[in-house]
This record gives C-alpha cells, sequence and structure tokens, in this order.
C-alpha cells in the first residue's frame, strides 16, 4: 500500500530529500510523490537550478532512472546517501511510521478493532520492531496479563491505549529530530 507525503505534512513531520528516498526504498509512496516533491521544492527554493530536480519536477519518466536521479540529488545536497542501519536511516524511518501509524488512527477513530488489524500491517512491513509488540493482538501479553479474564473491549482498549503511548513517544522523537 502507498501513502502520500500529505500524511507526514499533516502531522507536521519534515520531509526532505532523504524522507523521500527513504520511502521510496521502503516502498512506502510511488514515483509519482517524487515529482509532486520535486515540484513543491522548486517552488520554495525559487533560486534552484538543479537540473535533476528540474527533471524529476516534469513527471513521474522511468522509476529507474529516477531513483537514479534521486540518489544523485542526496548526493548533491547531503554529501552522502542515507544508508541502511544508519542513524539517519533510523530517523526516517521512524517518521514514515509515526505518520502512517497516526493516519491510520484518524482514519479508524471509530472502528478500533479495525485500527489493530492495521497496525499489525505495519508492523510487519517495518520489520516486527520491538517497540510495537505491546499492541500487536497477536503477540504475547506482557507483566502477566491474561486476556481471559477481561472482556474482548477490555482488551480491545487495553492495546488501544498502548498505542496511544506509543504515538506520544514516537512524536517526541520525531518532532526533536527535526531541529
Amino acid at each position: 500500500m502507498y501513502f502520500s507525503l500529505e500524511h507526514l505534512k499533516h502531522h507536521k513531520i519534515k520531509v526532505d530529500w532523504k524522507t523521500i528516498y527513504v520511502g521510496i526504498r521502503l516502498d512506502l509512496i510511488s514515483y509519482k510523490e517524487i515529482s509532486k516533491y520535486a515540484v513543491e521544492y522548486l517552488s520554495n527554493h525559487t533560486e534552484c537550478e538543479n537540473s535533476l530536480i528540474l527533471e524529476l519536477a516534469w513527471g513521474a519518466g522511468d522509476p529507474d532512472e529516477d531513483y537514479r536521479k534521486l540518489q544523485m540529488i542526496l548526493v548533491e545536497l547531503y554529501n552522502d546517501l542515507v544508508e541502511e542501519e544508519s542513524s539517519q536511516w533510523d530517523i526516517e524511518k521512524r517518521k514514515w511510521r509515526y505518520g502512517i501509524t497516526s493516519h491510520l488512527k484518524e482514519k479508524n477513530k471509530k472502528s478500533p478493532e479495525e485500527l489493530l488489524d492495521e497496525l499489525c500491517e505495519v508492523y510487519a512491513d517495518f520489520g516486527y520492531p520491538e517497540d510495537m509488540e505491546p499492541f500487536i493482538h497477536y503477540m504475547p501479553p506482557s507483566y502477566g496479563y491474561n486476556p481471559l479474564l477481561y472482556s474482548k473491549e477490555e482488551n480491545i482498549n487495553r492495546l488501544v491505549s498502548f498505542f496511544d503511548e506509543f504515538l506520544q513517544k514516537e512524536k517526541a522523537v520525531v518532532q526533536f529530530e527535526q531541529f
């Protein structure tokens, strides 16, 4: 499933070329998003004469060629690619995870069960991160909690509560990393 950069911007997450690159590498956004971002970038940086950015703004061409241009832009602007397992990669990945999970929370306001199901997909898509385990319904409960002693609604509310705590922590990290 593809997401829009608007999901990040809506939650006041700083987006730059590194964010775009990680989104493409994680297969979270379509190549059309590169073109949209290039247009936005050029409107905010009117002095920009980078031919690669100008070419990307014209519209999605060949994905392999656009990917190569994106890599070249990273090297030109930041003197490096964002490598997996780097701290920059982790920051960008967390931005995406926060933006997507926040979007899912809004989308599923009236259906906590659907929210929890969709969070399981995000959990898998992001490589089963340990910090998401407390609100993944198929993971064993922690701290001696026995779900059989509670109603379905109480168990769902407990998981949603853990998710809300997770979002608050992630928001603090994502906002802190932007400065």
